[in-house]
């Protein structure tokens, strides 16, 4: 009889035993899963942070890219007023001259000739102060 109850006991403290290990590997295994689900979290919260931070600077590149273009198409605009007006310019001063050349032949200028160049030269110092960016001095 004695020995029935020792072997029940035995039998009751190794089942004590086994409950009590698989408890602490369970704990264990569930503190180690909840450990490595937190990290993933924090990492693919930081990874999403990354790349917020990397989508705010393309679309920072977008917008500087379309003001570039927009100020090449405004400079590309002035430089072609520029130009229509300094053909126009040199034009006026070719058909001047063409009306008086019998008259130079001695360096002799018409008034009006004179007057065109020196408007001319004017035009061009206020062009040359006003940059490439400045309005285009009109004729005068």
């Amino acid at each position: 009889m004695i020995n029935r109850i020792m072997l029940i006991l035995s039998a009751v403290v190794g089942l004590g035993v086994a409950l009590f290990v698989a408890y602490q590997l369970g704990a264990s295994t569930a503190y180690t899963l909840g450990y490595a689900q937190g990290e993933s979290a924090a990492k693919d919260k930081c990874q999403q942070a990354q790349l917020d931070s990397l989508t705010a600077v393309i679309d920072s590149a977008h917008g500087l890219t379309a003001a570039a273009n927009t100020a090449s198409q405004e400079l590309g605009k002035t430089i072609s007023a520029r130009k229509q007006a300094d053909a126009k310019a040199t034009k006026e001063i070719r058909d001047a001259l063409a009306s008086t050349a019998p008259l130079r032949a001695g360096c002799v200028f018409d008034a009006g000739v004179m007057q065109q160049l020196d408007n001319a030269r004017d035009r061009a110092a206020e062009a040359a102060a006003g940059g490439i960016r400045g309005a285009v001095p009109a004729a005068r």
